[in-house]
């Protein structure tokens, strides 16, 4: 993998590589001439994972192509992957691959299919006269595409005289027989992959596209796309000037015509045009769906976030066909029934663990959702293990457990009890958090949000008046500091009287007056709410204060950016997922209360920034949905069940 700055995406491509590839691999990095934060960071990588090679080009002549030589040199496997540092690769793209390229041994080069990657493009070739980036549809990750592709491909491994070099696979053979690239005439990058499929063609190899493989390509920063456009079409001329522009152009026309792929192409257009059909494509295609059992401990009064997303996300799955359900301990199910309104449909009770193991019989997943449940997991392991366990890591749990020491023993404990657990967690900060304190890999899932819940008041917000404040206040959760809370709040209303209204909301008032005996705080409290009633309040709200001393997630300040308030939340912790800090939302260090009152006057100061923020919020909190949430989960489990147990997808015929 060749790096030239343009963090994010090599953030995103390594964090893919090391999370979703399912064949032991080298990788190596070549950093060719990054700024120091770039470096810093390869460095970093590099240390913390033996099996990365970082190879410095610090001095010029820099260059991709060079860059991706010195790579392919010190390579050593008989596939070699140069792949680009904007990708996002996907579940069983590298086992995929080589399945196809040991298929035949006359293929020499190979390469998968992608969003943007001229005639590997699905499921569109272009957009006018331009090369189609294939933006996925906002229920829709890359992992989801490529489950779509996988269950609709037909495995037919089209021949191309030229496969893109976005993730471009080589054969040993082929370096063996013609070398490597020619650096000579494209140093920068661009045509260098044209160059060498043509030679390895004249060479007699076959050049394959694995039509069941699917990388994301978000597009080179390294360069604009003007300066692109000017390397692409000056190399592109060096290209037929070095060999037969006759042939070559010929060639060229080969490929605008072939129609391998159209009918897969059709397939996928037809499957990602609509959640149905993607659900169709995914869950429903020629083999039953998976059964998936969330196990919860208990549930609190009003529930939490946590409990609020596996509800989310298991009616998510239901609606897509899948046999999903909670399965909760019965004494704590008539807060369900407070707390949800088809309660009786989404979950399941159980009397005891042996209950348990007898109500999940059916069960393909069965995924723990609290350190406390686990061990339910576990007894359920005990009696048979033809099933996928599970552990939906809601937040770094031996931080709530502090208090109490075996509590803490058995948190600390939990992400290991059940040999084989599959760890999934919605924020990179949690997967990290537990994959860096016990070393084990944790899977990243997309954060679900209630699109049709959390929507601004049809009534808008006045354009004067108070500004209007809520926060939700919690004794029960220490770490959500409602004393804290309510002492910035108080101060804040005491500072601007007439200009500001503060709400509270998330206990009862028995609770609320054992922390705090302000009359301003206690007389506009309105207790625990069910979910509708706090989509109305912050339908109604500018801003939404977040005083934890961190959040895993931060369910309800995304909840609030999709109702159109501006969030006040902790630089500390998952909110990095969504948040942006100036643009859609203000991090504040929630320790220090006269900074968290600071950047609440600073709202109340200045209206237009507000209403920036505002617009800015709900943009992003768009990006959300139930359906992507459940998607991304079903799919985890999925691929994952498919690789323990040799699970058969049957693939529908895409002959039309």
């Amino acid at each position: 993998m060749c790096v030239h700055n343009a963090l994010e995406d090599v953030r995103r491509c390594l964090w893919s590589l090391t999370s979703k590839s399912d064949l032991p691999f080298r990788l190596i990095v070549v950093n060719d001439g990054s700024d120091e934060p770039t470096t810093r960071y390869l460095e970093a990588v590099a240390a913390a994972h033996p099996e990365i090679t970082l190879i410095h080009n610090a001095q010029p002549p820099h260059g991709y192509t060079i860059a991706a030589n010195l790579g392919m040199r010190a390579a050593q496997g008989d596939y070699v992957v140069v792949l680009n540092s904007d990708t996002i690769v996907t579940f069983g793209w590298l086992q995929r691959i080589v399945d196809a390229g040991e298929e035949n041994e006359r293929v020499g080069i190979l390469g998968p299919l992608s969003n943007a990657a001229s005639h590997q493009s699905v499921p569109r070739l272009r957009d006018g006269g331009a090369w189609s980036t294939n933006p996925l549809p906002e229920w829709l990750t890359p992992d989801g595409m490529a489950a779509v592709i996988s269950h609709l491909s037909p495995r037919r491994r089209p021949r191309l005289p030229f496969v893109n070099g976005f993730c471009y696979v080589v054969k040993r053979a082929v370096f063996d027989a013609i070398g490597y690239f020619d650096e000579e005439r494209f140093a920068s990058g661009y045509s260098e992959e044209n160059d060498f499929s043509y030679r390895a063609g004249k060479a007699g190899f076959e050049l394959a596209v694995v039509d069941d493989a699917y990388v994301y390509h978000a597009k080179s920063k390294s360069f604009t796309p003007e300066g692109r456009n000017v390397h692409a079409k000056r190399n592109y001329q060096i290209f037929l000037d070095k060999h037969d522009r006759e042939e070559i152009e010929e060639m060229v026309r080969g490929m605008e015509a072939n129609t391998a792929l159209a009918p897969l192409r059709a397939a996928v257009s037809d499957a990602i045009g609509s959640p149905t059909g993607t659900a169709g494509a995914i869950v429903h295609t020629g083999v039953d769906p998976l059964t998936v059992v969330f196990v919860l401990p208990g549930l609190g009064d009003g529930g939490s976030g946590g409990s609020h997303s596996i509800y989310q996300e298991v009616s998510g799955m239901r609606r897509l066909g899948v046999d999903a359900r909670i399965a909760l301990v019965e004494k704590a199910f008539p807060r369900a029934q407070a707390a949800y309104d088809d309660a009786a449909e989404v979950f399941q009770t159980f009397s005891d663990v042996d209950d348990l193991v007898e109500k999940t019989r059916d069960a393909d997943v069965i995924s723990a959702t609290h350190f406390k449940s686990v061990a339910m997991v576990a007894a359920v392991r005990e009696a048979r293990d033809d099933f996928l366990p599970a552990y939906y890591i809601q937040d770094y749990e031996p931080f709530f457990a502090a208090s109490d020491p075996q509590d803490v023993e058995e948190a600390i404990a939990s992400y290991t009890a059940v040999p084989g657990t599959l760890l999934f967690a919605k924020t990179h900060w949690l997967c990290n958090v537990v994959s860096q304190i016990h070393g084990l890999p944790v899977a990243k899932v997309e954060p679900s949000l209630d699109e049709e819940l959390y929507v601004p008041s049809p009534h808008g917000r006045p354009g004067d008046g108070p500004v209007r404040v809520v926060a939700m206040v919690r004794p029960r959760t220490p770490r959500r500091q409602p004393h804290g809370t309510v002492r910035v709040l108080d101060r804040l209303q005491q500072r601007f009287p007439d200009e500001v209204e503060v709400t509270t909301f998330g206990c009862h008032d028995a609770e609320l007056a054992k922390i705090t005996e302000s009359s301003l705080i206690r007389a506009r409290h309105l207790g625990l709410l069910k979910r509708d009633r706090v989509a109305s309040l912050l339908g109604r709200s500018d801003v939404f204060l977040d005083l934890s001393m961190y959040q895993a997630f931060g369910r309800t300040a995304l909840e609030a950016m999709a109702c159109g308030a501006t969030v006040v939340a902790p630089r500390l912790g998952g909110v990095w997922e969504f948040a942006r800090d100036g643009e859609n939302m203000l991090a504040t260090d929630t320790l220090d209360e006269d900074a968290a009152l600071a950047a609440l006057v600073s709202l109340v100061g200045d209206r237009d920034r507000l209403r920036s923020f505002q617009t800015q919020a709900r943009a992003t909190a768009s990006r959300y949905s139930i359906m992507r949430a459940a998607l991304s989960e079903y799919v985890l489990f999925e691929s994952e069940h498919a690789r323990r147990f040799g699970r058969e997808l049957r693939r529908a015929s895409v002959t039309r």
